[in-house]
């Protein structure tokens, strides 16, 4: 009977205990769940900066933990919900995990992965200047890039001069040679892209107080006159193809250094005149002392590469320049400026660069106006075949000078026709030259024949790119008196005023002339002058 009594004492404990326990689940965890339907809206930024913007969002959450996924052992970053968070990424792939966190501390979570690339650079290139010093100065360019690694190739274990976009590199060589030019550019993108340039270093071109002798001109073409931070950076001011067209009162500014040490600046009628001398920064007519007008000389030091004008107003290219600052007056015009030059190895191009202040450097192309090699005395060259014509250029089958041609007609052979520096044209024709029936002559030699006599006042122009020369002045020619652009003279009246030839020079002392004597009628007379 006890047994049965405690029997019956444990089992209705055990009700009740189980009774207790099910009204505390029903409490406490009536409809408790975690976050669902999370997801976040990403903004990648297309600005090369990695930035990334996430908006992470779920249904029963309290906050987020957003793991950014790029470093190890990562605090999260804690995020309210409606709130955005925001992270800067290298360049690469990334798995993002959001956790979104319930009141009851249940969680869910959304792992996205993304990519993060940048636009590489393009358009690689590089202007490299070379001085007379061994000194090499590289301005690399590229679209999308921030720095360039430029190496100079003097050294295989070489560390490369890192420079930012828009900033010179330069090097000094120790000795001359062949040297292979790198330069890498970088930006956001971990792709790079290279560019590289052989240059010769030579050594250093020595000048001389003659090698500057004759007249000079500021070459017209883009990035010949500037300013910048360093030597060969023209990055502040540089001088463009409008310039060239806006400049050319200042483009054919002549800088003439005399045999004696002398030295002129001929600016003609106008020149570039700028506010500091009253004017408005546009072609004006020269303001004293920088008009020419002044007495001046010039100097030359080759050991430091230096040319130094003395006289008020001379100057080179830049009137306001001076070794101690830019003028604000005319008034203010030293007597003597000082420039570092180089010159090419034949001594026709003249770099050179002017220091105003402390890291303000003005540069400057010049080039020396040589004669052109037509120039001087030239005559019928004294061989066979020098004179002839025939139906196309090269061929003078129908007639050409032989060995007994040049006997016979020596009257002709030395005709003299002269080119003068400063445009003249004439011929000198001696007592004797070859006449034809259509100048009353015979086919002989015998007194020159008006107005083809070599009293003709002529000139002349060279078009260098047209390959020729016109004569003006009626009766002047060259070598064949009949022949013209319209045919071949009846009579001497007839003589046009002026003749246009082909040239081609073979040398600077050999000269080919072709004339058509009537366009298109493929009659080709053809000569071969030599100079004196």
């Amino acid at each position: 009977m006890k047994i049965i009594k405690n029997l019956v004492i444990c089992f209705l404990s055990i009700i009740a205990i189980s009774a207790c326990t099910d009204d505390e689940v029903s409490y406490a965890f009536k409809d408790v769940s975690a976050p669902s339907n999370v997801t976040a809206a990403f903004d990648i930024s297309n600005d090369d900066t990695g930035t990334v913007t996430l908006t992470p969002t779920a249904e029963g959450v309290t906050s987020f933990q957003v793991y950014f996924g790029d470093i190890e052992d990562e605090t999260p970053a804690a995020i309210a919900p409606g709130e955005e968070a925001s992270h800067v990424y290298e360049e690469g792939d990334y798995i993002i995990r959001i956790v979104a966190l319930s009141a009851s501390g249940l969680t869910s979570e959304l792992n996205k992965s993304i990519s993060i690339s940048f636009t590489p650079p393009s358009n690689l290139a590089a202007e490299i200047t070379v001085a007379n010093t061994y000194e090499v100065s590289v301005t690399p360019t590229a679209d999308n890039a921030t720095v360039f690694d430029v190496y100079f190739g003097a050294d295989a274990a070489e560390e490369p001069i890192t420079i930012m976009a828009g900033e010179v590199a330069t090097y000094t060589y120790a000795t001359a040679g062949d040297y292979t030019i790198r330069v890498v550019a970088k930006g956001a993108s971990v792709t790079t892209i290279e560019y590289e340039e052989t240059v010769s270093i030579t050594e250093p071109v020595s000048a001389t107080l003659e090698d500057f002798i004759g007249t000079w001109v500021l070459a017209s073409e883009a990035g010949s006159f500037g300013v910048g931070p360093a030597i060969g950076d023209v990055s502040w001011f540089s001088l463009d193809a409008q310039g060239i067209e806006d400049r050319a009162c200042f483009i054919d500014d002549e800088y003439v250094f005399g045999s004696g040490g002398t030295f002129n600046t001929l600016l003609g009628s106008e020149t570039w005149i700028e506010a500091w001398q009253g004017g408005t920064d546009s072609c004006g007519a020269p303001v004293a002392p920088h008009d020419g007008s002044g007495s001046a000389s010039y100097s030359y030091d080759d050991a430091t590469s230096t040319l130094t004008l003395t006289g008020t107003g001379a100057f080179i290219a830049l009137a306001k320049g001076t070794n101690n600052g830019e003028l604000s007056s005319p008034a203010d015009a030293p007597n003597s400026i000082t420039y570092n030059v180089s010159l090419s190895e034949d001594k026709n191009t003249m770099n050179m660069y002017l220091e105003t202040s402390a890291g303000v450097f003005w540069q400057f192309k010049l080039v020396k106006k040589v004669a052109a090699p037509i120039v001087g005395t030239w005559r019928l060259a004294s061989e066979a075949g020098s004179y002839g014509v025939g139906p196309a250029i090269g061929d003078v089958s129908w007639f050409s000078l032989d060995d007994q041609g040049i006997i016979d007609r020596a009257c002709l052979i030395d005709d003299a026709y002269i080119f003068g520096a400063d445009d003249s044209y004439s011929v000198d024709l001696g007592t004797e030259t070859w006449t034809e029936g259509w100048q009353g002559g015979s086919d002989s030699c015998a007194a020159p024949v008006a107005p083809h006599d070599g009293s003709a006042a002529a000139t002349y122009v060279y078009d260098e790119s047209a390959g020729t020369i016109t004569i003006s002045g009626i009766g002047a020619y060259i070598t064949l008196a009949k022949g013209t652009n319209t045919g071949e003279l009846a009579a001497s009246g007839d003589a046009p005023s002026s003749i246009v030839y082909n040239a081609t020079f073979i040398d600077n002392n050999t000269m080919s002339v072709v004339i058509e004597t009537g366009t298109g009628s493929g009659v080709f007379w053809q000569f071969k002058l030599v100079k004196d």
